[in-house]
């Protein structure tokens, strides 16, 4: 993807919103914000920048969605990013839902090392183990433990013998390895969940009475997320080159798939806490990237080739594959971006 000398410093104005803001040259004074100095003159967007915030605003996929954030970048930062309507920025604290579970796994392996992993975490981590939620009740009460809320006054996480070795997304099985591993944690204060992941992943996600729901109950921001995936790309943490490893079918009708959230068409699998996009190549199935969609439409995203991240941030909690709804706009605006051409 070729890009002019002048747009060496067009990233730093790029998380600003649409519309609003241009930046400068590298040497106009700013305002610093997240790590980058903003410029204060108008400057035009680049083809590529302008294709892709046409496709976010007029896109077929993207104008249902509502106000959103997205951003693209790559180890060393952020290359782009937008707002498509008001309101939420790269800063904007949200729940994220199902994008918890990267997290979690990526804390998890960190923690334990890949190589001590027993087969029977490594089930409980790519959702195979048979450890089902009985219900949804969201764990969100002030001093809930990680082990009251794998219990009956919350999710009810159950053993089912018949779904052992078989895909069931749920995240029953994330409970029960938490319960195992932190169940004296909490929400907040002392010793709580977000005490024992940050240091882990070298983030600052914040605390909330829901975080003891470790595969849903998260909440965070583009820009805190963004730490973890440039972390995947730079290979400094234990998930890193492990993005494809004790993969399993996931999608509907797939071999030994129980249950799949996934409604997109063709084959999808699932790795340690997270899925593994592909389309076809030359009739060949072939892995594009890894992602872990949220159910209120928080999309966290890096290539196959771990050289590029992305993430579109925004929450609706009223709806439905909400998801794969923010899948299938974000990777038309990055198809926009790395093209410099619009997307119907």
């Amino acid at each position: 993807m070729k890009r002019s000398n002048v747009t060496q410093f067009i990233w730093a104005c790029a998380l600003w919103t649409l519309g609003t803001a241009g930046c400068g040259s590298p040497g106009d004074a700013g305002e610093s914000i997240d790590g980058v100095t903003w410029g204060t003159s108008q400057a035009a967007l680049t083809v590529y920048e302008q294709a892709a915030l046409d496709t976010a605003n007029n896109a077929a996929g993207c104008k249902p969605l509502g106000n959103f954030y997205w951003e693209i970048g790559d180890g060393s930062g952020p290359l782009y990013g937008l707002t498509k309507g008001s309101g939420v920025t790269a800063t904007t604290v949200m729940p994220i839902a199902s994008a918890s579970k990267w997290l979690y796994v990526g804390a998890y392996v960190q923690s334990k090392g890949y190589a001590n992993l027993t087969a029977d975490e490594k089930k409980r981590l790519n959702f195979t183990s048979g450890y089902i939620d009985e219900n949804t009740t969201l764990c969100d009460v002030a001093g809930t433990t990680v082990s009251a809320c794998y219990g009956p006054s919350f999710k009810d996480v159950t053993y089912r013998p018949l779904q052992n070795g078989r895909f069931f997304y749920n995240g029953g099985h994330m409970q029960k390895l938490a319960l195992d591993d932190i169940g004296a944690r909490k929400g907040t204060g002392l010793l709580s969940v977000m005490d024992w992941l940050n240091p882990l992943l070298g983030t600052t996600f914040p605390e909330s009475d829901s975080d003891v729901a470790v595969a849903g109950g998260f909440s965070g921001s583009a820009a805190q997320y963004r730490v973890f995936l440039q972390k995947l790309l730079n290979g400094q943490t234990a998930l890193s080159s492990k993005l494809t490893v004790d993969s399993v079918p996931a999608w509907s009708g797939g071999p030994n798939v129980a249950f799949t959230p996934w409604t997109a068409a063709g084959e999808v699998y699932y790795g340690l806490g997270h899925w593994i996009e592909g389309e076809p190549v030359s009739s060949t199935w072939t892995v594009t990237g890894h992602s872990s969609p949220g159910a209120f439409g928080f999309y966290p995203w890096v290539n196959a080739a771990r050289t590029r991240y992305m993430v579109l941030a925004r929450s609706r909690q009223l709806g439905s594959e909400e998801g794969e709804k923010s899948r299938a706009c974000a990777q038309t605006v990055r198809k926009a971006y790395e093209t410099g051409i619009a997307q119907p």
